[in-house]
């Protein structure tokens, strides 16, 4: 069955809800999303325990999680993980270092005005400092919380990248504010690329710091830690490009506006609802093709769903007849904002490409862009923008849907995260191999595995984990088992290609503690580990 984990209040209340469902026999599978557009939720099944009173109950003051179940149970395992969260969490917030690092600071930020004249600005901007570098950060808290009592966590990236520190902290400023008005409630992070590079966001060393500033924000700030999001624009669209398949576990959902995929594979996403936005004219130049990349992975993702049998969910919008800039941020409530859109991305890729659309520029000159790329991808053209629709819907036979809801706030926040999938693909190529964190949902190997893939399932009725690969893996892969997914109570049987074998799980507290220490996540921390190898 499918249970709704969202309807109790904070994460220690949340895992004794887990508690309960081994007390009386039910299943734990968290919610799953609907790989259409948004999640589905079994409501009454929580509402029976809410009218118990369960939490009130003298058994509850006087017991540990733990002791309220069998030794060797999962209920017996999740009750021990809350008891260590819950120090782990308690330490935390004492922390005077994770405190500064949530606590904003006024700095003088500066930035070109209209005219190019440097100007500075008094900014609130927290920090987060590591290892002698530093992740600069504004933040903001919109809303209430949910019914749970934690907040969405939206974490943004800006445009720019190589170039004056001013450029980007002018962009930087701008993301401020960029996608926060379609935000209701939830904490609203726009991040400050770490170095002024191309690369600005997903520098080798720039994935520890998203681990901290997710840990921060779940420790200190009630952040949910199964619905955090990651929106980026232009060069902020290759940082999700980037990060999403390195850090898949980590988010509920994540939209790319204008950015480019640098080559980047997204087998790891089999879990993660994806959105990519381009404009159609936005190729930036004859060897990038952003536009056309992105389209490009309607179809390279729906092939990963027929050859694995299920996941990559996704919705790629191709903006018509706009280049690098849209409305991927207004409210989609108002008429006004509504957008144009191809009704089929994966043909506009295929067609592109095919018939040679960007050395053909001389379609465009009648309409006033000039035989540059980069001007046909940045410049607005307004006052032509109804004959190149007309050109795109008549001369080249593109079918346009009028009516998008391209609003990417609204996209990513309708997923929830299944952070215990029963299967997920692990593309072991697509690591951040600075990172401390070496887990990936329910398995983890030392960053110098480094190639191969797994397709990982989990069979609840069986206690079974399969695990399938391409015979390209090079070195040993450890299980997490994790009491929220698989049962504590029998042995966990294990089919790899080199035969079956089976294993005792126990809970101890040491492996708890290292998993938190490595994830600062409860929902991916594990209690026990099983060796395999390849």
């Amino acid at each position: 069955m499918i249970v709704n984990v969202k309807k109790i209040v904070k994460l220690s209340t949340l895992i004794m809800c887990l508690l309960l469902l081994y007390g009386c026999g039910c299943g734990r599978d968290e919610a799953e999303y609907d790989e259409s557009f948004g999640e589905d939720y079994d409501e009454d099944y929580y509402d029976e325990y809410e009218d118990q009173d369960y939490y009130d109950s003298d058994q509850q003051d006087d017991e540990e999680p733990a002791e309220q179940f069998e030794e060797g149970s999962s209920g017996y395992a999740i009750g021990m993980m809350d008891k260590v969260f819950s120090e782990y969490q308690a330490q935390a917030q004492s922390d005077p270092v994770r405190q500064q690092e949530v606590t904003p600071e006024e700095k003088m930020v500066s930035f070109f005005d209209d005219s190019g004249k440097v100007i500075e600005m008094p900014v609130d901007v927290c920090s987060i400092e590591m290892e002698g570098r530093t992740m600069q950060y504004t933040m903001d808290i919109n809303g209430d919380p949910g019914e749970n009592g934690l907040y969405p966590l939206y974490i943004t990236l800006h445009g720019g990248g190589g170039g004056a520190p001013e450029d980007n902290n002018e962009q930087w400023l701008a993301m401020r504010s960029y996608y926060s008005s379609a935000v209701e409630s939830g904490i609203y992070v726009a991040t400050r690329g770490m170095e002024d590079t191309w690369n600005t966001h997903f520098l080798d060393y720039s994935y520890e710091y998203y681990d901290r500033l997710i840990e921060d924000m779940i420790l200190l700030k009630d952040a949910d830690p199964d619905r955090v999001y990651l929106l980026g624009f232009s060069a902020g669209g290759d940082g999700v490009y980037a990060i999403a398949p390195r850090m898949a576990d980590r988010f509920a959902a994540v939209n790319m506006s204008s950015g480019h995929p640098n080559g980047v594979s997204l087998l790891n996403t089999s879990n993660l609802p994806f959105e990519i936005q381009v404009g159609i004219r936005d190729f930036y130049s004859s060897d990038a093709l952003r536009s056309i990349r992105g389209a490009e992975f309607e179809d390279t993702l729906n092939g990963y769903n027929s050859k694995f049998g299920f996941g990559y969910p996704h919705r790629v919008l191709v903006h018509v007849p706009e280049g690098h800039n849209y409305n991927d941020y207004e409210d989609p409530d108002d008429e006004y904002n509504r957008t144009a859109v191809l009704k089929d991305p994966a043909e506009f890729a295929r067609r592109a490409v095919t018939e040679d659309w960007v050395d053909r520029l001389e379609l465009y000159n009648s309409m006033g862009y000039g035989d540059d790329v980069m001007d046909l991808s940045y410049s607005g053209y307004e006052d032509y923008n109804q004959e190149l629709t007309d050109y795109i819907e008549n001369s080249l036979n593109m079918e346009v849907d009028y009516e998008a809801n391209s609003n990417a706030v609204r996209y990513v926040n309708s997923f929830t995260r299944k952070a215990s999938p029963e299967k997920f693909v692990w593309d072991l190529s697509t690591r951040a191999p600075v990172r401390k964190d070496t887990a990936f949902y329910w398995l983890k190997a030392d960053h110098s595995v480094n190639s191969g893939l797994i397709y990982a399932s989990y069979d609840e009725n069986s206690n079974t984990v399969t695990l399938r690969t391409d015979g390209n893996v090079n070195g040993d892969v450890y299980i997490l088992a994790n009491p929220m997914l698989m049962d504590f109570s029998r042995p966990l049987t294990v089919n790899t290609p080199d035969g079956e074998f089976s294993a005792d799980l126990e809970a101890k507290e040491q492996t708890i503690r290292d998993s938190l220490s490595e994830t600062g996540d409860i929902f991916l921390s594990w209690a026990d580990e099983v060796k395999v190898t390849f």
